[in-house]
């Protein structure tokens, strides 16, 4: 029960996180930027929503208790978390990039428990 659970708030978490970035994304071309350059320049962007994606995937294989899902879902919350320090490497303001550290960490944690309770 605590991994569906889990694996049910991973998913939530990184849909809430996938749709700002997808939302981001068509904000910056719906302002007449072409779309390589919204997901690539910086390609944080799309490092976010292809994160965000496999963590959603993940928690909702292992929600389902689906082989797999929970190491895919910890992939996701791994990239994810890592963001961050992509996003300071490249001189971003911390402003922009502190709500991040936060989801990552409680994605990584959701993830170690997908990852190392057992499945039943």
């Amino acid at each position: 029960m605590i991994r569906k659970l889990a694996g049910a708030a991973l998913a939530i978490l990184a849909a809430w996180l996938l749709w700002q970035g997808v939302s981001a994304v068509s904000m910056i071309v719906s302002r007449g930027s072409p779309l390589d350059d919204a997901l690539l320049q910086p390609p944080t962007s799309l490092w976010r929503i292809l994160a965000a994606g496999l963590a959603l995937l993940g928690g909702l294989l292992a929600a389902l208790n689906i082989k797999g899902g929970a190491w895919l879902g910890m992939t996701g919350a791994v990239l994810f978390a890592a963001l961050p320090g992509a996003m300071a490497a490249l001189g971003t303001d911390s402003s922009l990039w502190m709500d991040e550290v936060y989801s990552g960490g409680a994605m990584v944690v959701l993830g170690g428990v997908l990852a190392f309770v057992k499945r039943s």
